[in-house]
């Protein structure tokens, strides 16, 4: 845990400058966001770079339809409405998509705030320079702000898919495992995309001021390049539809990025729901999950229901399982390959390359390992607007 004192030293590193005076606005907005993290100190000079005061304001007053925002700040009802949801279409908030009239809400983890809103900009081709404080703000109060109860709201978010050539030929696969399955069936109804990494997009800002789809230092590259790897499908594909950094795939298009996602060190990574909206191709380079794991929170990725087992006769001991494996889950042990399966995510990783064929993916876990429920967005964290 870093103290006030370090926190802010960070703050005015990345700034330029002494501390801000800032508007009360913002520090009326911790409370807002103050339940993803204990530590609040980095917070009201984040928020300052992602919202104009009046944003703030509105921040501050959700969840709410834009006529009760109206009301309570005693604005017109359309001015309210157009600022509301322009905010949320970049990322900043969230809608209902099934409430009437909608009720916007703050994100409720700051992987959903990080994300939704280099998605706005991605999708809507905006300049990212103007946020690169806030992103450099964002990526140390990620790192910094860990705490158990959020660490235990955030396990299980995510969930990790297999390699596709690591359970190719295994009995008992499901739909939402199937990587292959997944993107035939989402091409041939045109509803799957390809789209700019944003994390990949991030990194590169943070790093180097600038864009560079070659920045990516996990492997990536070596396999296709880093650009066009994360898959939206469904709802998630047509939000993305004619936008900006996204790219309907032919079948072949879907099947050679398979390929390079396959080969490559990345692991894949998706709402943990049979409802496979969107796939990351997640690397140990830019990942924002790498962020959280190293701040304490080291079960978001909810392992696949496959785990790999050493073939008997098969393993010559050439380690190459081990420089596959993100999560130091094998080890060489009297010229043998074992795996140590409370370490394992079963990305698949080490089997699809293995020179030998001695490694061999099982099923460990029942198909109920994986909810059966709808991805919704993230709203369904929101039990308090399911009552309004």
């Amino acid at each position: 845990m870093y103290t006030k004192e370090q926190q802010l030293a960070q703050v005015e590193e990345i700034l330029g400058s002494p501390l801000p005076e800032l508007d009360p606005v913002y520090w009326d907005g911790v409370k807002v966001y103050a339940q993803q993290s204990p530590n609040v100190h980095m917070l009201p000079y984040l928020l300052s770079e992602v919202y104009t005061k009046e944003e703030m304001a509105m921040v501050n007053l959700l969840p709410a339809t834009a006529q009760e925002v109206a009301e309570k700040l005693n604005l017109n009802p359309a001015h309210a409405e157009k600022v509301l949801s322009e905010m949320e279409l970049h990322g900043k908030i969230i809608a209902s998509n099934v409430a009437n009239p909608r009720v916007y809400a703050p994100h409720q983890n700051s992987v959903a705030f990080r994300d939704s809103i280099g998605t706005g900009l991605l999708a809507y081709g905006l300049d990212w320079m103007p946020m690169i404080k806030a992103f450099k703000l964002m990526d140390k109060w990620i790192k910094f702000e860990y705490h158990p109860d959020i660490a235990k709201r955030l396990n299980g978010d995510m969930r990790v898919i297999p390699k596709y050539e690591s359970i190719k030929d295994l009995p008992g696969v499901m739909y939402c495992e199937n990587m292959k399955e997944i993107m035939e069936r989402n091409v041939r109804a045109n509803t799957m995309v390809t789209a700019q990494c944003v994390c990949r997009t991030y990194k590169s800002y943070i790093d180097l001021g600038r864009y560079d789809p070659d920045y990516c230092k996990d492997g990536l590259n070596e396999h296709g390049g880093s650009d066009g790897h994360c898959f939206s499908f469904n709802r998630q594909a047509e939000f993305f539809t004619n936008k900006h950094n996204v790219y309907h795939p032919t079948m072949d298009e879907a099947l050679e990025r398979l390929k390079e996602a396959d080969l490559s060190r990345a692991i894949y990574m998706t709402p943990n729901t049979r409802d496979t909206t969107y796939v990351c191709t997640c690397c140990t380079d830019c990942c924002a999950v790498n962020a959280f794991e190293e701040a304490g929170y080291k079960d978001i990725r909810k392992p696949s229901r496959f785990r790999p087992t050493v073939r008997e006769g098969l393993c010559v001991g050439c380690e190459t399982c081990v420089g596959r494996c993100n999560y130091e889950a094998i080890h060489i042990e009297d010229g043998r390959a074992v795996v140590r399966e409370d370490l394992c995510k079963g990305c698949g990783n080490c089997v699809v390359t293995c020179p030998t064929n001695a490694l061999k993916m099982k099923i460990v876990h029942d198909p109920d390992w994986i909810p059966d429920v709808p991805y919704v967005d993230g709203w369904s964290v929101h039990d308090e607007l399911e009552e309004k």
